[in-house]
């Protein structure tokens, strides 16, 4: 690298030089005129030929081999400087442990692949918003079709519904009619059932003292039977009487 970089260095002289004589000889050609004495036409043709020939030689020495070689080692050695102060510096920065330009490099890249990707995602989801937006547009036109329909079903519905309600309303009227009359029947016959009750009260009463007469003859039937089975329990403890002459026995 060091060879390359003396070669693109001495040619890079040459080319300074030849640049420089040109100048010194341009610069002592001109300095004897001055604004107050401009130089003549023949002059200005001569400085458009001399600068011309100039042009000429000059594009002439940058196509030759030489002053691409120059051009060439000069790059491949600030190519190599700019590398070695790369390498410097990340040694520097390894020993200090600080960030390199590689390690923020490629923080940097991580950061526009991320970019990229979300880039491609809002994309799509770019597309598929105007997907969602077109299908609420065809939504709300369906929606503002079914809209009349609706409303023409729902003042039916409507209507219906007081019919149903008046309905309702007349058959309360004869429900209350009906449990009115059951009311007055219910009466009737609780009234009846009074009526009844205070009758069979009445036979249980005429039935219990049948029943406490019977008793009260029964009682007395058992009585009169305990006392003759006293009297016939006393005669049958008597001897009987003996009537006539004794008998002798027979010899």
């Amino acid at each position: 690298m060091s060879d390359n970089m003396d070669k693109a260095f001495d040619q890079a002289a040459a080319f300074q030089k030849l640049w420089m004589d040109s100048l010194a000889n341009m610069t002592s050609v001109w300095s004897q005129f001055s604004p107050g004495s401009p130089p003549t036409d023949e002059m200005r043709k001569m400085r458009g030929g001399m600068l011309k020939v100039l042009a000429d030689t000059w594009d002439e020495y940058m196509r030759t081999p030489q002053f691409m070689e120059m051009m060439k080692a000069s790059l491949n050695g600030a190519v190599d400087l700019k590398r070695m102060a790369r390498d410097g510096m990340n040694r520097v920065h390894e020993q200090l442990e600080n960030p390199s330009k590689e390690d923020i490099d490629g923080v940097l890249l991580a950061i526009r692949h991320v970019e990229r990707r979300l880039l491609d995602r809002l994309e799509g989801l770019d597309d598929r918003v105007a997907n969602l937006n077109e299908k609420i547009d065809k939504v709300d036109q369906g929606i503002a079709k079914q809209e009349p329909i609706l409303g023409d079903r729902v003042a039916n519905l409507g209507e219906k519904v007081d019919k149903v309600d008046q309905r309702i309303a007349k058959q309360e009227h004869i429900l209350d009619d009906r449990v009115a009359n059951l009311g007055e029947k219910v009466d009737k016959v609780d009234q009846r059932i009074a009526k009844q009750e205070h009758v069979l009260d009445d036979r249980v009463a005429n039935l219990n003292k049948k029943i406490d007469k019977v008793d009260q003859r029964i009682a007395k039937q058992e009585h009169a039977i305990e006392r003759r089975g006293q009297t016939s329990k006393t005669k049958a403890q008597k001897p009987p009487e003996t009537t006539g002459a004794k008998h002798s026995p027979i010899k």
